[in-house]
């Protein structure tokens, strides 16, 4: 996804008269992807050292903690997590195979099910916690102050405040 992405600098795109001109919301938008793409594996390394839950894990387990009776319907996880629907659903049968988790089937609608968090699994998510913290606040705070994560929170909570994103544009040829 974010090959050819890679190279250092601004994003460079073509204006009308074909000169290259600086884009600085492609920037924002490259800066993104590559943040991401670097601090995801270095949070999932912290956590995979130090012997805890997969950060997939993680992030479902901690979904399902927060939910009313720490359960929710698959379908609502799989818009709360940052996984795919597909990769939630695989997520759940792995933490309900090490028994952090469970299906549930949902008796109101028998085509859909919950996923609920299991006592073990919300002891897995209190001993991955120091890690995923302290993991983190090494990821950010060797590259950004207090003030700027601050800064970059609230600009990110602006993009993600609203489920209402453009849905995708087709272009046809």
């Amino acid at each position: 996804m974010t090959e050819g992405l890679a190279s250092s600098g601004p994003a460079r795109v073509g204006d009308a008269a074909g000169n290259a001109a600086e884009d600085p919301v492609v920037d924002a938008w490259r800066g993104l992807l590559v943040a991401h793409s670097r601090l995801v594996p270095a949070v999932e390394a912290d956590l995979r050292a130090a012997g805890q839950v997969p950060l997939s894990w993680y992030d479902v387990l901690l979904e399902l903690n927060a939910a009313p009776d720490r359960r929710l319907r698959m379908s609502e996880l799989g818009q709360r997590t940052v996984l795919s629907r597909t990769r939630v659903s695989r997520v759940v049968d792995e933490l309900a195979a090490a028994g952090l988790a469970e299906r549930q089937p949902d008796q109101a609608d028998g085509r859909s099910s919950f996923a609920a968090l299991t006592p073990a699994g919300r002891e897995a998510l209190r001993r991955a916690w120091p890690v995923y913290r302290q993991a983190i606040h090494r990821q950010l705070t060797a590259r950004l102050t207090p003030r700027q994560c601050r800064e970059l929170a609230a600009l990110l909570g602006l993009v993600i405040a609203t489920d209402d994103l453009d849905p995708p544009v087709t272009i046809s040829g």
